[in-house]
């Protein structure tokens, strides 16, 4: 009933959704030509916009008044009235200087000479901005001495374009000057004197002047002013440095992406930021296809991803088996390309009071590159080159393996889209052939009979390898296409559009089926036993476009989105043990997809912007139609055949989704929110947010928050923020059900463990009536330092409390039930509830020094350091008095992440070669299914292997053979250290390290090559 006043609104979300995932067409014409569809939708016919001219920046009329101001916050408060930019270097022009200034109505141009003159200043439009300089023989009482000589010059950006506005000073005078529009200076200086050339966001340079010939100036980017200009977090466009901001964020840039060594995003944001974490499994369902992507100690699930500032969809499908991020739906980062990306913000702090459901944790933005000319080609290959020990017992000495041969192709380029606009693609392929580190089948029954000299006879006759499994990454080849682009249509308004399209088809290893397992095994079809092959082409798509600029005072950004998530599932070289020799042994396993329709309306406008106090006020709705649909396999892949009394149903290693699974579902969302932020003096910043939901499923939620930060004194300063937020259970979680799905234990034993939707009837049976939302209390503080020019601090100290968390049941006992006997389930099933209540506490420290030593080198010392502890509050029952908490379960999200981290890297810049060392140390992690060898003797000590902390070394060399060329050589893990092996070794020993948690992956040292040429 909330939601009835926006249907005109919902009914066109729900007809694009039916329009995009009902037309294969479509889809097919989105794979071939994602670009030109948006240039059409958006641009065409818009290629008339034309360049500013300097008297129509010049005619806007402004109304200000002010008495005894500083300069610099008058200029602030001209900028938001005349939507222009002011260029200007501090010390040249003294902005600290009060100024009185009384206007009316009056054209930008009588307002500059007015404020201007009397201060003998004088400027230049170009475009938007205007320049500002001193005027000509006005300056210090510096005579000019019959020695000085004019300097002229021109300084240019990383891309060869004019940088106007950039401050020129001779070093130890009160003499400067700043470029014109067209990037030249002119400026009277000695022989042997110093130039000092900076910019706001830019590496200063210092040249010595040795003759007085013109000079060409190169200005590069810094890598830290790219933090600045973040604004996830806040809704609002107010740059603010690390030690200024009210909440935790990390920000990776381009350069660290594409030079980290690691093979995807999400291992990339691993080894860079403290708090995440993607876990790398080996044979374990789903969860090879995305990496658990984990914040703060939290589930996949309860951190938010946004791509440009607007949220991405999650995936379709979720991992059933015990393991880290079981029963969890998270979202695929892996499908971005990082060549794509201009930086990734990781905020570490509860945000769902302003982003809505899922931001637990904290939010993880992408921000697609904007680049309107150039672009760069990034080749990448690596090998594994490890030597692992695989056997416990030692009697195998370790040997030497090369494998998980990977390459990668990316291009990114931009175009400009008429005059002022850009166009950015990037294009990518890559494929990794994956690796293996399983250990030789060894079981109790052999693996043809029991009898072990007549079992190896029959081994070494029929040419068996034992060593059949794999355990480690799976076969992927994917490839994609991502686009961003903008259009300014006027002084006012843009146009923009991104997205991107990826399709995967990743190839996962299953355990050894052995003749001499009776309930799995076909003689007649494989006479010596097989492995199964679980392939999955997985569709992956996203589409926004929307208009953004002023709305009278106010920054406005409308837009609309599509998303779609889909994956096709199958067996391979596997049999449907019940139909005997009548089995196929190729199925089509079934489909699961996601949908998401987006609009988003967002205001914000600063009042008394450059004075104290100001106030930021941002409001805006977000209405979400979201689908899920799951399509059933072949009856084969499902059907109980004419054996199944004695032998396995469905297709052997993923069992097919039944038509009793499949259906499709729906529901819609609506929010809106109010955001306020305000420096309320120099020192101190508060900001509030609060946000109600309205969802078509389970209802409505409130979530708030309320933030601070206050310096202290120079230079440290002190923040805090309190947030009440929440997750909404997602789609997957409340309409998934498998009922012939089958897992096994430790010792390789089928264990039927059927899934039944949390809406069913029977799911009733049980006292579960349907998925309410999760509740997140998040407190946190803080403190933050900047010391001189090149190092910060901060440090954070958090707890975050979560109420009714979701997690799929353990087997439940339903024998005594008879709706379930009568349903075909005379023994266990499994339900998504709201089980368990937890906390979660951790410490953040993290600290940077980048400094230049010398005119060509730069020198980089960044640690960071992370430590949590999860415990469980409480448990709950369903209403019936059932005790659905599944304590292994339980004890993946209490004991499976590492418990602490460390990252410390050390670069060095020095003309063409760059060297780095980055150390990460990965606290210990439990495996509640690892069993001891021996059983300990302390009764309070836990029963299940625990993994101790490892260290991991990475080394790199960059050489720059010319300014756009670099080439990297790494070597990731350079000792080859591995995580421990488990005591006993699971599933017929094929399982040697832990399949359901680790610390970082089991590949040992990889060796890679990255060539990156920039254009």
């Amino acid at each position: 009933m909330g939601v009835r006043f926006l249907l005109p609104i919902l009914n066109p979300l729900k007809s694009m959704h039916f329009f995009i995932t009902r037309h294969s067409l479509l889809l097919r014409l989105m794979k071939l030509s994602c670009a030109p569809l948006l240039v059409t939708l958006l641009f065409s016919g818009l290629t008339y916009a034309t360049e500013i001219r300097a008297q129509e920046v010049l005619d806007r009329t402004v109304t200000l008044q002010c008495y005894n101001q500083q300069l610099e916050r008058v200029l602030a408060q001209l900028e938001t009235l005349a939507q222009v930019k002011f260029v200007f270097s501090s010390r040249l022009i003294q902005s600290n200087r009060l100024v009185t200034l009384s206007i009316r109505q009056d054209p930008l141009s009588n307002v500059l000479n007015q404020l201007l003159q009397p201060l003998q200043l004088s400027y230049e439009v170009s475009g938007n901005k205007i320049i500002l300089n001193r005027s000509a023989g006005t300056g210090p009482n510096e005579p000019r001495l019959a020695s000085m000589e004019a300097m002229t010059g021109k300084v240019l950006d990383e891309r060869g374009e004019a940088m106007p506005g950039v401050s020129v000073v001779i070093k130890g005078t009160q003499r400067g000057t700043v470029t014109s529009p067209d990037g030249h200076f002119t400026i009277d200086a000695n022989r042997g004197e110093t130039l000092i050339f900076s910019y706001i966001g830019y590496i200063s340079r210092e040249l010595v002047i040795e003759n007085f010939t013109p000079l060409t100036v190169g200005m590069k980017q810094s890598e830290a002013s790219l933090s600045e200009v973040v604004v996830v977090g806040s809704r609002f466009a107010q740059p603010r440095t690390d030690v200024d901001r009210p909440v935790a964020i990390d920000v990776i840039n381009a350069k660290e992406l594409q030079t980290s060594g690691q093979v995807d995003l999400g291992q990339a944001i691993t080894f860079a930021a403290p708090s995440f974490n993607a876990v790398k499994f080996g044979i374990n369902d789903a969860a090879p296809f995305v990496d658990p992507a984990t914040l703060r100690g939290l589930g996949p699930d309860q951190v938010l991803v946004l791509v440009n500032n607007k949220r991405r969809h999650k995936v379709s499908f979720l991992s059933i088996n015990d393991g880290v991020g079981k029963g969890q739906v998270g979202t695929d980062i892996n499908a971005v390309p990082a060549l794509s990306l201009k930086r990734v913000e990781v905020l570490r702090d509860g945000a769902a009071a302003q982003y809505g459901s899922d931001a637990i944790a904290g939010v993880i933005n992408l921000e697609l590159n904007d680049a309107a000319e150039g672009g760069t080609v990034n080749v990448f290959t690596g090998i594994g080159y490890s030597k692992p020990n695989l056997d416990m017992t030692g009697h195998t000495p370790p040997a030497l393996i090369t494998d998980g041969a990977t390459y990668n192709l990316n291009a990114n380029f931009g175009l400009k889209l008429a005059r002022r606009g850009f166009f950015n693609t990037t294009l990518t392929y890559s494929h990794t052939d994956g690796y293996d580190r399983s250990g030789t089948y060894k079981a109790s029954s052999g693996f043809y009979v029991a009898d072990p000299v007549q079992d190896a006879l029959l081994v070494k006759q029929n040419n068996i390898d034992l060593k059949q499994a794999v355990l480690g990454s799976a076969r992927n080849t994917t490839y994609g296409l991502f686009i961003n682009a903008g259009l300014p249509l006027n002084n006012n308004w843009q146009l923009y559009g991104f997205g991107g399209y990826t399709h995967k088809h990743v190839v996962t290893g299953v355990f050894t089926r052995a003749p001499s397992n009776t309930r799995r095994s076909v003689l007649s079809i494989f006479p010596n036993g097989y492995n199964p092959e679980a392939p999955a082409n997985l569709l992956d798509y996203s589409l926004t476009a929307g208009i953004k600029g002023k709305l009278r005072s106010w920054n406005s950004d409308f837009s609309l989105s599509q998303s779609m998530n889909q994956v096709d599932w199958y067996a391979n070289n596997t049999v449907n043990p019940s139909l005997g020799d009548q089995s196929p042994t190729s199925f089509y396993v079934g489909q699961t997809r996601i949908t998401q329709s987006l609009f988003n309306a967002d205001v914000a406008r600063t009042f008394r912007q450059g004075s104290y106090p100001n106030f930021n006020l941002g409001a805006g709705t977000e209405i979400r139609y979201e689908t899920y649909r799951l399509r059933s396999g072949d009856p084969s892949s499902y059907e109980a055949g004419p054996l199944r009394q004695t032998k396995d149903v469905g297709s052997s290693g993923r069992e097919g989704f039944s038509d009793r699974a499949a259906g499709q579902w729906g529901r819609t969302n609506v929010g809106v929110y109010v955001e306020g932020e305000s420096d309320l003096t120099r020192k101190l910043l508060v900001g509030a947010a609060v946000r109600f939901e309205n969802y078509s499923d389970f209802g409505s939620n409130l979530s708030y928050k309320l933030n601070s930060r206050y310096k202290i004194a120079e230079p440290f300063a002190v923040r805090a923020s309190f947030s009440r937020g929440f997750r909404a259970p997602s789609m997957t979680q409340t309409y998934y059900s498998n009922y012939i799905n089958i897992s096994f234990d430790n010792n390789n034993n089928s264990i039927i463990n059927p899934i039944i939707p949390a809406s069913s009837d029977l799911a009733q049976q049980l006292g579960v009536d349907g998925l309410k939302q999760e509740i997140s209390w998040d407190y946190s503080t803080g403190i933050t330092s900047k010391i001189g020019q090149y190092f910060t601090l901060t440090a954070d100290l958090y707890q975050i409390d979560v109420n009714n968390r979701i997690m799929l049941s353990g087997n439940i006992n339903v024998s005594k039930i008879p709706q379930f006997v009568a349903a075909g389930f005379p023994q266990s099933a499994n339900v998504f509830v709201n089980a368990i209540d937890t906390r979660t506490r951790g410490f953040e420290l993290v600290t940077t020094y980048n400094r230049p030593v010398g005119v060509k080198s730069k020198l980089g010392i960044n640690l960071a350091y992370s430590s949590m502890n999860t415990i469980v509050r409480a448990t709950r029952k369903t209403s019936t008095g059932v005790e659905v908490a599944d304590q292994v379960a339980t004890l993946y999200i209490t004991e499976g992440l590492p418990k602490g981290k460390f990252i410390g890297t050390l670069s060095y810049d020095f003309g063409k070669i760059g060297l780095m060392v980055r150390g990460s140390r990965f606290g210990q992690v439990s495996d509640p299914l690892a069993t001891l060898a021996q059983k300990p003797t302390d009764v309070n000590a836990p029963t299940y292997q625990v993994f101790g902390a490892k260290t991991l070394f990475d080394l790199s060399v960059t050489f720059r053979p010319i300014r756009k060329l670099s080439i990297i050589g790494m070597a990731n893990n350079i000792f080859d250290v591995y995580p421990s092996l488990l005591q006993i070794p699971q599933t017929a020993n094929e399982v040697v390290f832990s399949r359901r948690t680790n610390q970082f992956g089991m590949q040992g040292r990889f060796m890679n090559l990255t060539v990156n040429y920039a254009f």
